[in-house]
């Protein structure tokens, strides 16, 4: 078992796997926090401890309602809820307009600007994707999509992330996940649609669209679906790290068909299952990779899940090369076996 480097399917990024320090899927198993605030301000109820929603799901004889909290007052009977995040990271306040500090060195800084919102994935606190059934995370990945679509209309790149357990961010414990929009985009889907673009430009095809169909012949394969490819990426950071891929090309996820949407439900559900039962529910962080809001071009939507069972240390940080124990072989076959089971 020798170790060995590996560089990413398209980015300027190495990994080196080092199968000598491997654990089994049970010794990565993170202890948890498991504190949580006396009072929850998404359960519903206390509602008024929060913003007013901008878009509510509320379902009725099987039927979703759009709504939005409005004249001061707040609706519970709701299915999903989206709200402004009370301590955002971004604000629009006016144009980011770069500006210089005076001084010896040109201090470049600009307004953070932008938007910075909750999507209450569930009234039922711990519905969490893999407990929750398909349909409650259909509806979750539907308002959250809406509200990503809306965004991209005025915002130069708009991310859609979920951040799970304490130790991966999240400091609330109901199931919730995170909208940011901002004026610029950011450094790495930049240098993700370079290299898309330059694979195209290169190849005529599909960078992502490659990968996924050379992907789903390998070992590395989890789930090979109708309409989604569940992997464990070739040069992956992080143990049990996977992404979930789209086979329909398309630079965003905003204009999926209702019958794709409610693939995706299922995909996460099954993958997210898989992970929780094989390293009892870990903190992980899920991001959807899209293409920024005016330039789709060559960009394959996609979402990446980095498990958080290691910590990137002294050489990942003064290098940009990483680490990881846990051959993406091996984490496949550990995932491939629950969801099988």
């Amino acid at each position: 078992m020798k170790n060995e480097l590996r560089k990413d399917y398209l980015l300027d990024r190495w990994v080196v796997f080092a199968p000598g320090r491997a654990k089994r899927p049970a010794d990565f198993v993170v202890p948890r926090s498991r504190s949580e605030a006396k009072v929850c301000f998404f359960c519903p109820g206390n509602e008024n401890l929060t913003p007013p929603a901008k878009l509510l799901y509320v379902l009725r004889e099987n039927k979703i309602l759009r709504s939005a909290d409005a004249g001061g007052k707040r609706r519970s009977d709701w299915s999903v809820r989206c709200i402004p995040n009370l301590y955002p990271a971004f604000e629009s306040h006016g144009s980011a307009g770069q500006g210089k500090e005076q001084g010896r060195f040109p201090y470049v800084k600009s307004k953070a600007a932008g938007v910075h919102e909750i999507i209450i994935e569930s009234p039922n606190h711990a519905e969490h994707p893999h407990s929750a059934d398909e349909e409650q995370i259909a509806l979750w990945l539907q308002a959250a999509l809406e509200r990503v679509g809306e965004l991209n209309a005025k915002w130069a790149n708009v991310s859609l992330f979920r951040n799970h357990g304490r130790e991966a961010g999240a400091s609330i414990a109901h199931a919730h996940s995170q909208i940011i929009a901002t004026s610029l985009v950011p450094t790495c889907i930049n240098a993700e649609q370079k290299a898309m673009k330059k694979f195209h430009e290169e190849t005529g095809d599909c960078a992502v669209c490659r990968i996924s169909s050379a992907e789903a012949e390998t070992e590395r394969c989890i789930v090979n679906g109708e309409k989604f490819t569940v992997i464990t990426p070739w040069a992956s950071i992080f143990p049990f790290e996977f992404w979930i891929i789209p086979r329909r090309h398309s630079g965003t996820p905003v204009n999926l068909a209702p019958n794709e949407v409610r693939d995706l439900a299922r995909t996460v559900k099954i993958s997210f299952k898989a992970l929780a039962d094989l390293l009892s529910d870990p903190p992980y962080n899920m991001i959807f990779h899209s293409a920024p809001s005016r330039s789709r071009g060559s960009f394959h939507w996609h979402i990446e899940v980095y498990p958080k069972l290691s910590v990137h240390a002294g050489f990942e940080l003064g290098t940009g090369m990483y680490i990881n124990t846990q051959k993406p072989e091996s984490s496949a076959e550990a995932l491939t076996a629950v969801v099988e089971s």
